[in-house]
């Protein structure tokens, strides 16, 4: 098999284990909405890329790969019978251990790589899985450091998340205040608006619904959206 094909074979199986983490990035963090969504495809780009670069991008990239596999395992009753080769787990807690192993090795061994510093974005969420907020914190603090500024945004989004659920509002709304004036693949104006409009909608709905009719007026958003925030607006009190 001639080095180009064997290249872009490995970049297929890659995508195909970024693919399977999509489902479970939609479930998990629901304020960050559209964003978490985003990142797995963005994180399938941008590493999958170097695998035509140097050979410390492409390990990294595979250890990712393999780490994230395991993050989107799913979750299932205990007694239930093991699918080989599939891994399961009977708890997110449990999941997010297994998984913290192998993040942790791309993180130490590749910490100046994209794979590297996308894996401490995973790490945080490891953590919070595991009601370590500390930790979590900690980790998210160090990606939302990334010179990659997607990765950046997207911890600073999840970290924000992670105020909003530790009552340190105001430090939430400052980071999405951020993210709304300088939006990345990751973390879009929209979605970040969206963020922060839920979190104003229990105590301050007046500043959601205008979050939400700012999202409904720019055109250049896409109609699923614009029903979100319709919606969400009409459920407001």
């Amino acid at each position: 098999m001639r080095s180009a094909e064997r290249h872009q074979l490995k970049q297929d199986q890659f995508a195909v284990k970024t693919q399977e983490t999509i489902d479970w990035a939609s479930a998990h963090q629901n304020a960050l909405l559209y964003g978490t969504i985003i990142v797995i495809v963005v994180g399938a780009l941008l590493v999958g890329g170097f695998y035509y670069q140097q050979s410390r991008e492409q390990a990294a990239s595979t250890l990712l790969g393999d780490a994230l596999q395991q993050f989107s395992a799913p979750i299932v009753p205990a007694g239930t019978p093991p699918t080989p080769g599939f891994p399961s787990f009977n708890s997110a807690a449990d999941r997010a251990k297994a998984a913290s192993g192998k993040f942790t090795e791309v993180s130490d061994k590749y910490s100046h790589t994209d794979a590297g510093n996308l894996a401490k974005y995973f790490l945080g969420l490891c953590a919070e899985d595991t009601k370590d907020n500390a930790k979590a914190e900690q980790y998210l603090k160090e990606a939302s450091g990334s010179g990659n500024k997607d990765t950046a945004a997207l911890a600073k989004s999840a970290l924000a998340s992670l105020y909003h659920n530790t009552n340190r509002d105001q430090e939430a709304i400052n980071l999405y205040k951020e993210l709304i004036d300088k939006p990345t693949n990751t973390v879009t104006k929209s979605s970040a608006q969206m963020s922060l409009a839920q979190l104003y909608e229990a105590k301050n709905p007046a500043e959601a619904k205008k979050l939400y009719l700012d999202i409904v007026k720019d055109k250049d958003n896409p109609e699923q959206v614009i029903n979100a925030a319709n919606k969400s607006m009409a459920a407001l009190k």
